[in-house]
C-alpha cells in the first residue's frame, strides 16, 4: 500500500501518531491538506484556494512560538506530516482554543483523535492552561464524538456563526478541563 504522499505503508499494520515542531520543508505537506476539499470542509473557517506561497507564509508562522502553537501531525510510514494540530491563543486568560486538520486520507483511523489527545495534553502539562476550548461546526458530528470521547464537555450554540460561500451556519463550543480529559484518556493515548 502506498500512502498519498507516496510513502509505502505496511498493510494492518498499527499507526504510531506524534506531534513535531514544523520544519521548512513541509510547505509541500500544507499546501496539500489546504487544497484538500475532503478535509477542509468540515473546518470553521475555509479558504477556495491555499496557494504555495500561502503554505510558506503559514509554515512560517507555525515556526513562530509565541501565542499560538502549531503541531505537524507524524505517522508512522509516512514521509511527511498527514495533519497539524494546533493551540490558539496560549495567553488568553479563557484558555487556548485547539484547532486540527487531518489533512490526508487517514480519517476515520484514530488519528486524528491521538492528535489532539497529545496537543491537549501538552496544553496542560507544558503550558499549564486551566482549560481548553474549541468552535465546532454543528454539522461535524465526528469532531463532536471525539472530543466527548476525551471528556469535553458541549457549552453552548453559537448562532449563525459560521459563512461558507454565503451560507450560515451555526457552531457549537466545547471545552475540556484537566480532570475531565484525564478521567476520559488512557496512558496509550498519550504515549
Amino acid at each position: 500500500m502506498v500512502g498519498a504522499n507516496g510513502a509505502a505503508a505496511a498493510v494492518g499494520a498499527p499507526l504510531v501518531v506524534s506531534l513535531r515542531h514544523f520544519e521548512l520543508d513541509d510547505v509541500a505537506a500544507v499546501h496539500r491538506w489546504f487544497n484538500n476539499e475532503k478535509a477542509t470542509r468540515t473546518l470553521v473557517v475555509q479558504r477556495k484556494e491555499f496557494s504555495t506561497e500561502e503554505a510558506e507564509d503559514w509554515v512560517q508562522r507555525a515556526l513562530d512560538q509565541g501565542a499560538d502553537r502549531k503541531y505537524a501531525i507524524a505517522v508512522s510510514g509516512r514521509d511527511e506530516p498527514v495533519g497539524f494540530t494546533a493551540l490558539y491563543g496560549l495567553r488568553r486568560d479563557s484558555g487556548p482554543e485547539l484547532g486540527a486538520l487531518i489533512g490526508d486520507e487517514l480519517r476515520s483511523q484514530g488519528v486524528g483523535r491521538r492528535a489532539e489527545a497529545l496537543t491537549i495534553h501538552k496544553g496542560f502539562s507544558e503550558f499549564d492552561v486551566k482549560r481548553i476550548y474549541g468552535e465546532i461546526p454543528a454539522f461535524n458530528e465526528a469532531a463532536k464524538r471525539t472530543v466527548a470521547g476525551l471528556g469535553w464537555s458541549y457549552e453552548k450554540l453559537l448562532p449563525d456563526h459560521g459563512d461558507r460561500d454565503g451560507e450560515r451556519f451555526d457552531c457549537e463550543l466545547w471545552s475540556v478541563v484537566p480532570a475531565d480529559f484525564y478521567a476520559a484518556v488512557t496512558d496509550s493515548d498519550l504515549l
